[in-house]
Order: structure tokens, then sequence, then C-alpha cells
């Protein structure tokens, strides 16, 4: 997936439909770390200034989970009450979003909403923004060099 076709997912499909769903939020919290690019990028496009992340462990190498996922990294910020919207860049196993989502409603945020770039029909979470169904293994412009690490080949070569 290229540069380009990530902004026009984030900034046209996934922004109208934030907007369109009347959903505003006060904050944005990016699951690190396929989720950093999407949310900077959606907090310019909705103009959602305040944006944390967390860390969330699952994958071991590329292709490779572990059997449950843990968050490492929490959030050291009050956010209760707030409007969250929760950004990841893809709805793989849905799992890493479960755990995100029950995280942050244990902080008791007042709402929560999920956005991704891609949504896989196969997770057991379906976030409430996306752009995109695929059951293909997705390589981000962002992770390109972490993928030929873990596997060898160029993203070009596949």
């Amino acid at each position: 997936m290229s540069w380009g076709a990530v902004a026009d997912c984030l900034n046209k499909q996934i922004t109208q439909q934030i907007q369109s769903s009347g959903f505003k939020a006060d904050l944005i919290v990016a699951i690190s770390r396929g989720g950093l690019v999407p949310a900077r990028l959606l907090s310019d496009s909705l103009n959602v200034p305040i944006l944390y992340t967390i860390r969330i462990s699952f994958y071991s190498s590329v292709g490779v989970r572990n059997e449950k996922p843990e968050v490492t990294q929490p959030l050291d910020v009050d956010i209760k009450g707030k409007k969250v919207l929760i950004v990841d860049d893809i709805a793989d196993s849905g799992k890493s979003l479960v755990l995100a989502k029950e995280y942050v409603n244990s902080l008791e945020a007042g709402e929560t909403k999920t956005a991704t770039i891609h949504y896989k029909p196969t997770s057991v979470f379906k976030p409430d923004f996306f752009s995109k169904t695929t059951n293909a293994w997705v390589v981000y412009p962002w992770e390109t060099e972490e993928f030929y690490r873990e596997t060898g080949k160029r993203v070009e070569e596949l």
C-alpha cells in the first residue's frame, strides 16, 4: 500500500465516516506501533490535537502472534468522561483492539470509538470506522524495513 493510498483511506474515507457519524473525539489514542502514523494523520484531518499512545504487544515477529495481547505501555493521563478515538492500522485478529477498548473503558472514558485502515472479516472485533476489508497480509509504508528484516523480502518483490 502506497503513502498516497494510505492518505486517501484516512483523509477521505475514514475522516468522512467519522464526521458523518457525528462523533467528535476529545482525544485520540494510538495503538503503538501500527496505529501511530494513522492516528497522527487522523489527528490532523479531524482537528483533534490531543494524541496519546498505548503499546499493546501481540506479535513476536511478522505474522507470528503471541497467545494473547497485553498492554505494555499504559496511559498515564486522566481520560475520565472523555470521548476517545482508538486508532490502529488493521483489525487482524481483533484481539488488540478488544484489549485497547476494554483498557480505555476501564479508565472511565465517556465514549470510545475505534478506527483502522483495514478490517479482516475473520477478526473478532469490527472497528466502528475503517476504509477497506481484506484477507491479505498488508505491509504499510512505515513498516517496509521491518518487513524486510523479518522476511528477507522487499515489498516490491511480492
